[in-house]
């Protein structure tokens, strides 16, 4: 489809007449005076200012989602949020701008409003620091450009007081007044309408002494807005809102990129007042748990459309206005809900460096929603559930399915049509039994284990290790994974030095950062052993050694040397398969 076009004045007259809106998905108004000014002396100039998406969007669709209306009074402190269009006051079919919102919100506040931002230096509280300004443009300001800013045209916010200080330099039109011009306005008429103002007769002179070139700039302020289609825009048609979002994502790639659940989030907050403020402070609030988390507000939403059995499907309809209204009166629930999952991640000893994935933890915060047991045994088999999820990878591709899967695994539908629990102490058996979306399962195979053997060290071998170290309280102390022995040893030098044969050195290199290679030490233990052979660190610094190996798996009666590293490493090996068979399976 080729692009259509639309004068400046048709769309300051539509926004009027309450045809064109901004959808929820869109930015608050952001641009500041200057770069209004900008915009203008551009459209004077005749530079091109980019094109435009507009969505057309009729019938009942448009009651589906929220449209926000134009600013017209701007006031940096007071106002410059855009209202939310009433459903009844909305046409059959009206106009979502899907890009270029910032440029025709300007056009729209030039052209129809105010624009109040503060002083300089004045205080933020007092009301005085914020006048109402509108929108001129200096008629003795001739085609000399500004080299400072680059402008050729003088456009001001401006003040009626500021507006009236009129000299030799200075004489200000009130760009407002040009809008209501017609076809064929008579230019001259505006010429002697100055003419006729009681100014000094220094400024008449000046006047009289420019009177072309000020018929020239009212002639092209009258063109640009009037009589030139300068609004180049593409129609959309598309009426799936899920759809839309896609191609707003498409369109809006540039500068500060959007994902589509930063569109959706939008949706939410636009018919939750507060909700915004209530999300970050939640995520800042779990985020500086323990070592640090990510989380981010796809997770929060997820969280809410599970734990409130709300389609889990992450579309539009999921967050239609009854759902956004059930999340916002539980939220208290499902805010504590969240913070005893993330408790509990800490007490395991995640982090962000080492939860590979957030979606694992909505089941959690759903159990504990549910009014699930804190037991010991709970926690037991929480822990067992979140490293065999994390493990087989179970919320990779298919997560939203998953989600819902397993939310029916946990729960039964009770006499009053409420999910509630089937069993109020978390079971993992159950887990293990249920079916997943593309025949995953939680189970640990035989095959998992030899694969799991050769993790490397990152986020799947801590969280084997931590299973391996029940006894540690990771939400007292920093652990490190630890290269039993050192990894510092593998150079080509010491690798010579001890008589390795090359042709080991490259199966050496890898196996030296595999888990039999691997152990957990609490940070400072870590760094006193650092590249101290293990044989001599186990001689100089442990009193009970046999406790230590047994403790870390070491296999009794297997040398320690280096040069043994291979034997060392296969027996390891075999003893930590033998454990975590009985551990995963």
């Amino acid at each position: 489809m080729s692009y259509e076009y639309k004068s400046i004045k048709d769309i300051v007259e539509m926004i009027g007449r309450n045809e064109i809106y901004l959808p929820a998905i869109q930015r608050k108004f952001v641009w500041g005076y200057e770069q209004i000014e900008s915009l203008f002396d551009s459209i004077m100039r005749g530079y091109p200012i980019g094109t435009f998406l507009f969505w057309f969007v009729k019938g009942e669709n448009k009651n589906e989602y929220t449209f926000y209306k134009f600013l017209e009074k701007y006031h940096e402190r007071d106002n410059f949020l855009n209202n939310i269009a009433p459903k009844p006051e909305l046409k059959e079919e009206i106009i979502g701008v899907l890009d270029g919102q910032q440029r025709i919100s300007s056009m729209y506040i030039a052209l129809q409003g105010k624009y109040a931002y503060k002083r300089p230096y004045a205080r933020w509280e007092n009301d005085d620091s914020f006048p109402e300004r509108e929108f001129y443009l200096n008629l003795l300001r001739m085609e000399n450009t500004d080299e400072e800013q680059g402008r050729t045209y003088e456009f001001k916010f401006l003040t009626k007081g500021e507006a009236q200080n009129i000299d030799e330099k200075y004489l200000w039109f009130l760009v407002k007044r040009a809008i209501a011009w017609g076809n064929d306005p008579e230019i001259d008429e505006y010429y002697d309408d100055l003419m006729s103002q009681e100014f000094p007769s220094s400024i008449i002179n000046k006047i009289k002494f420019n009177r072309n070139e000020i018929k020239k700039i009212l002639r092209i302020l009258h063109q640009r807005l009037i009589l030139e289609r300068l609004i180049s825009y593409y129609k959309i048609s598309e009426q799936n809102l899920d759809n839309i979002l896609d191609i707003f994502v498409r369109v809006n790639s540039g500068g500060t990129i959007l994902s589509k659940s930063d569109l959706l989030f939008s949706t939410i907050v636009a018919n939750w007042e507060g909700g915004r403020e209530e999300i970050e402070k939640l995520l800042e609030y779990i985020n500086n748990k323990g070592d640090g988390f990510g989380f981010n507000n796809d997770f929060i939403m997820r969280a809410c459309l599970v734990l409130t059995d709300c389609s889990v499907l992450f579309k539009v309809n999921s967050f239609k206005e009854e759902n956004i209204i059930k999340i916002k009166s539980h939220w208290g629930k499902i805010k504590s809900s969240i913070e005893k999952a993330i408790d509990l991640l800490v007490w395991f000893g995640f982090s962000e460096e080492t939860l590979t994935s957030q979606n694992v933890v909505i089941p959690i915060a759903y159990y504990f929603y549910k009014d699930g047991k804190k037991s010991k045994k709970a926690i037991e088999n929480i822990r067992k559930y979140l490293i065999h999820a994390l493990l087989k990878k179970v919320f990779g591709a298919q997560s939203d399915r998953v989600l819902s899967n397993i939310r029916e695994i946990l729960t039964k539908e009770d006499d009053k049509g409420h999910f509630v629990l089937k069993k109020h102490e978390f079971d993992f058996d159950i887990f293990v039994k249920g079916k997943l979306p593309g025949n995953r399962s939680l189970k640990i195979t035989d095959e998992d284990i030899k694969e799991i053997l050769e993790f490397k060290k990152g986020s799947y071998s801590f969280m084997v290790l931590s299973l391996l170290y029940p006894q540690f309280k990771f939400n007292q102390i920093k652990f490190h994974q630890d290269h039993i022995h050192p990894a510092s040893l593998f150079t080509d030098a010491k690798l010579r030095k001890h008589n390795i044969k090359i042709d080991k050195w490259k199966i050496w290199r890898e196996m030296k950062d595999m888990l039999p290679n691997l152990q957990l030490m609490e940070g400072s233990e870590n760094e006193s052993k650092n590249k101290t052979n293990f044989d001599d660190w186990l001689a100089n610094n442990i009193d009970d050694i046999q406790k230590f190996k047994k403790d870390n798996y070491i296999p009794q009666n297997v040398s320690l040397y280096f040069e043994d590293f291979e034997v060392f490493y296969n027996k390891r090996k075999d003893l930590l398969a033998n454990k975590l068979s009985k551990l995963l399976q």
